[in-house]
């Protein structure tokens, strides 16, 4: 019986990022669904009100108003704090949560101290916070991105994915995060580790360990990518995400 798939993207990203994925979970005979988080691709949401609890309920809201079971949520790099929420809130329709080099959140942290700065960060960060959008363009940033999250792809693939990205809402990252329970949750999870993720400043080991061993027992399978897997590796990405399915 088929696996449902649900696919949270992450920062800058839409849910447009999994289209390579999704067709290679569908060739596995899987059901599977990219969600537009609030503020990004289609959703027409005011960037502007974005908070990390309006990401979880909009993926929340889309289980269960698909009446979907037994799903596989996945969640990428920011998209991480998604699906982290949403396992708090939702448990019983989950199969399991698979974090694809994703941030894994403590109960009260600001995300953003996770992570070391990506150079001209704090500049973008304290431009966001008087756009009318409060939101972080990928201009300002978009050469470590090249660098940093994208170093193994072409630049042709480079220069599509830049294109396609829109401001990041900042109030996600920036503003603390409530987990209580995350800890003690009895979902089973997953780490898909990019061996060779450097985001976001061009130095190893800010995912893996960082991330992983924040979980409780994961079971965990290794990609040799950098950050942006869904698009360098998006045919190995989903059938690690299948295998870890039935872990």
């Amino acid at each position: 019986m088929a696996d449902n798939y649900v696919l949270v993207h992450g920062s800058w990203h839409g849910g447009w990022c999994w289209a390579g994925v999704i067709a290679e979970l569908e060739m596995l005979g899987q059901r599977a669904f990219a969600v537009d988080l609030p503020g990004h691709g289609a959703s027409g949401f005011d960037r502007s009100k974005v908070t990390l609890p309006i990401y979880v309920d909009s993926v929340t809201r889309f289980i269960e108003d698909n009446d979907l079971h037994d799903v596989v949520l996945a969640g990428h790099s920011m998209g991480g704090l998604v699906i982290a929420g949403v396992m708090l809130k939702i448990p019983r329709h989950l199969k399991r949560v698979i974090y694809v080099s994703g941030m894994v959140p403590r109960d009260g942290e600001r995300p953003i101290e996770s992570l070391p700065p990506i150079p001209g960060a704090e500049e973008a960060i304290a431009a966001a916070a008087s756009r009318p959008d409060r939101s972080v363009p990928i201009e300002p940033i978009a050469r470590q991105f090249r660098d940093y999250f994208m170093q193994d792809a072409s630049r042709d693939l480079q220069d599509f994915v830049i294109a396609a990205l829109s401001p990041q809402p900042l109030a996600p990252m920036a503003e603390p995060v409530s987990m209580k329970g995350l800890d003690t949750s009895t979902v089973p999870q997953s780490y898909l580790i990019c061996d060779d993720d450097i985001a976001p400043n061009g130095q190893p080991g800010n995912w893996n360990p960082t991330f992983v061993k924040r979980l409780r027992n994961p079971t965990t399978q290794t990609i040799k990518s950098g950050h942006e897997v869904m698009f360098t590796q998006p045919i190995k990405c989903a059938r690690a995400l299948h295998d870890l399915a039935r872990s």
